[in-house]
């Protein structure tokens, strides 16, 4: 298979060196998430001032694509290398409480989601090397997930959704490693 070296400004998204496939796939699937999930819940923030419509969209971009990519062997590597790296990529992701700041909404769900992702993130990351790593990681993120659907209240559709994919992405997708060896 046809790797792709990737530049440095974008080593953090798909490591060092890519599959083309990997990539192809990332992409479309970035690109086609974002336009079904901002479509769909387009009534939810038409009116929004024009500069949140693009950190909304941008935010959108960086959650969908991220959930994917951090699947990638490239990307699971890079972090498996650089595990201050991996402790810092979880510390920064704030982006529940972005959207919450879009939509004027949602401020302590948005908290309780990053700080709930956060915490688990850590713990799974802490299993780096655990052979149950990826079933406890899996248990954390869809609990989470369920937890906020059940309590969400008024929270746009837009939010739960994106709330969601965050924390599958932080949880599952980016604090496990799935190539780690699994004994049996």
């Amino acid at each position: 298979m046809k790797h792709v070296r990737v530049p440095k400004a974008f080593h953090e998204l798909f490591g060092l060196r890519i599959p083309l496939l990997e990539l192809v796939l990332i992409l479309l699937f970035c690109a086609g998430m974002s336009a079904v999930l901002l479509g769909w819940t387009y009534p939810e923030w038409r009116v929004l001032a024009g500069w949140k419509i693009v950190l909304l969209v941008a935010l959108t971009i960086d959650i969908t694509g991220g959930v994917i990519a951090n699947f990638a062997c490239s990307t699971n590597d890079y972090y498996r290398s650089r595990a201050r790296t991996r402790l810092l990529f979880i510390a920064v992701h704030i982006q529940p409480i972005l959207l919450a700041l879009l939509f004027g909404e949602g401020y302590w769900a948005s908290i309780l989601v990053w700080g709930y992702t956060g915490g688990a993130a850590l713990l799974v990351n802490a299993l780096f090397g655990f052979p149950s790593q990826r079933m406890i990681a899996a248990i954390l993120a869809i609990s989470g997930i369920v937890l906020l659907l059940f309590s969400a209240g008024h929270i746009p559709s837009v939010l739960l959704a994106l709330w969601s994919l965050f924390m599958f992405k932080v949880i599952f997708s980016f604090a496990v490693d799935h190539d780690a060896a699994r004994s049996h």
